[in-house]
């Protein structure tokens, strides 16, 4: 039977979570929706800042095992300590038959399911709403907890910012091995870790914790000296390649901490935006950056001489044949990169050749290299930098492939040879060095 106490802590949880709920709904829209990611069709709680998503981050809040989105968010209200600051999606687990309501962290399939549907959701997002997809965040439960370790571990710092991890376990599933000095072997996101003294559940014990929480700190190579952390008793450990931070609640079981939510986000807060890109590769040296060829003609992606690096790209030019950059279904915003630069030079010098922008079958834009680059190509190495977005071109919607294109007709026998290298976007700040396009 429970104790006065007990049902009186009871009771006022119950009222804390009842007023985040209220905070939340009055500064959340929320929706249910569902992402077709391969063969499966997945569905997710998103909560939406009334206030404003773009340029906002993400946070991914992931339920334990037998849970659901709804469920997560009364659980782990994160909203309401976020006060607006983010955008909130709450998966529910695939519920394949095998499976039920739980994150399929226990095999490899499942776990690339996950990192192809987090994937998914960044992805659409980021178009509906502008999301900062620099700054995502994966939250969660018990085995939504352990899937997040995964994740993290598969989609590493690159893609994830940082883990609030809540008692859920770490362990290899062909994703990482675990390294000599106690580390494992991937390159894990910043991570808060959140344990009961008192949890004895199998799997995520509280001694389990404590490893997980070492192979944290290990691969990021941390001091063990460590630094309090907000709210109390939690701890920051210091000179981490990345944060760790670790919270062991007393005399608390398998269950969700009451401040969890309000030490997720000021962790999640205190991991600075990572800085705007101020270029992203399309060739240098070879095809970069997820970027293919899409050619139709006689091209050498490994000729020289090279104007950078050791290689550069020849295109014999002719019957209208062209020279194509591509990167399907992941399209250049020029919101983010207004600007291509590309080099050049000619055999002959004054090749005829056109620049197009394209997307899919869609031809955005066809302007003559010329207008883009007074005084044509020479047999020195030029510099072709030019904003889409401003005349000639005029076009500022989003594009796939970059084409250059012969503009002569001529027959085989006959091409335009021209050499292109260190072809790439452009971030906003990126200033010119050279004013007349020479080097």
């Amino acid at each position: 039977m429970a104790t006065i106490r007990e049902l009186f802590c009871n009771v006022a949880v119950g009222f804390v979570l009842a007023a985040a709920s209220a905070v939340a709904a009055a500064q959340y829209t929320t929706s249910n929706r569902t992402l077709q990611v391969g063969p499966i069709q997945r569905s997710y709680l998103l909560a939406t800042p009334n206030s404003g998503s773009a340029g906002k981050p993400l946070v991914l809040s992931f339920h334990g095992d037998g849970g659901t989105g709804a469920g997560m968010r009364s659980s782990l209200p994160m909203e309401t300590a976020a006060g607006g600051g983010a955008v909130f999606v709450y998966p529910n687990a695939s519920n394949a038959p095998a499976v039920g309501g739980t994150f399929e962290y226990f095999s490899d399939s499942g776990r690339s399911a996950g990192v192809d549907f987090v994937r998914a959701v960044i992805d659409a997002l980021e178009t509906e709403l502008q999301i900062d997809r620099s700054r995502v965040f994966l939250a969660g439960f018990s085995g939504g907890a352990t899937m997040i370790n995964a994740l993290g571990c598969r989609m590493e710092a690159d893609e994830i910012r940082g883990l609030g991890i809540h008692s859920g376990s770490l362990y290899p599933i062909n994703d990482f091995t675990y390294t000599g000095n106690g580390g494992v072997s991937c390159a894990l996101p910043a991570s808060m870790l959140i344990w009961g003294e008192a949890d004895n559940t199998s799997g995520v014990t509280f001694a389990i914790g404590q490893g997980v929480r070492d192979n944290h700190r290990f691969t990021q190579t941390c001091a063990s000296t460590n630094t309090p952390f907000a709210p109390s008793p939690c701890i920051q450990y210091e000179s981490c390649q990345r944060d760790v931070a670790w919270c062991q609640i007393p005399a608390m079981g398998h269950s969700i901490w009451a401040q969890a939510a309000t030490a997720f986000w000021n962790f999640f807060s205190a991991q600075s935006p990572a800085p705007p890109p101020t270029s992203v590769s399309i060739y240098a040296d070879s095809l970069q950056n997820n970027w293919e060829d899409y050619s139709w003609g006689t091209v050498n992606f490994s000729a020289t001489p090279a104007h950078a690096g050791t290689l550069a790209i020849r295109f014999d030019a002719h019957s209208f044949q062209g020279l194509s950059f591509a990167r399907p279904s992941m399209p250049v915003q020029q919101s983010m990169f207004p600007e291509i630069r590309f080099y050049v030079r000619g055999n002959a010098g004054n090749e005829n050749l056109n620049v197009s922008l394209q997307s899919g079958n869609t031809l955005h834009a066809n302007v003559a290299l010329n207008q883009l680059l007074p005084g044509g190509v020479s047999t020195s190495w030029r510099e072709v930098r030019f904003r889409p977005a401003d005349p000639p071109m005029s076009y500022a919607g989003d594009f796939e492939r970059i084409n250059l294109q012969d503009n002569t007709g001529n027959a085989a026998g006959n091409p335009q040879v021209v050499f292109v290298d260190t072809v790439d976007l452009l971030a906003p700040s990126t200033a010119s060095v050279f004013g007349d396009g020479f080097e």
